[in-house]
């Protein structure tokens, strides 16, 4: 794809790139977005609605988790991918 530049206006606000919109059709105006500084990067990360997540998790073979499993799932999960993302355990 290659790099794309933008300009921060007087009132701080972004344009996302023509280039950038086509590779992410799923981003739509209004859309939430999380901004993350991670070693001094910064990282613009699309938010889904729970709409766009329902069902996503849903299948026949899985057993049913309580609240309390599920955050616990989270917790590893995340800790496994920061893990697996930066080399710390």
């Amino acid at each position: 794809m290659g790099m794309k530049s933008g300009v921060i206006s007087s009132k701080w606000q972004v344009t996302i790139p023509g280039a950038i919109r086509k590779q992410m059709p799923t981003l739509a105006s209004g859309q939430r977005l999380r901004w993350e500084v991670i070693n001094g990067v910064l990282n613009l990360i699309p938010v889904r609605s729970l709409t766009a997540l329902a069902g996503c998790l849903k299948s026949g073979d899985m057993p049913v988790l309580s609240r309390h499993e599920e955050k616990d799932a989270i917790v590893r999960a995340k800790f496994e991918h920061y893990a697996k993302k930066y080399g710390k355990r």
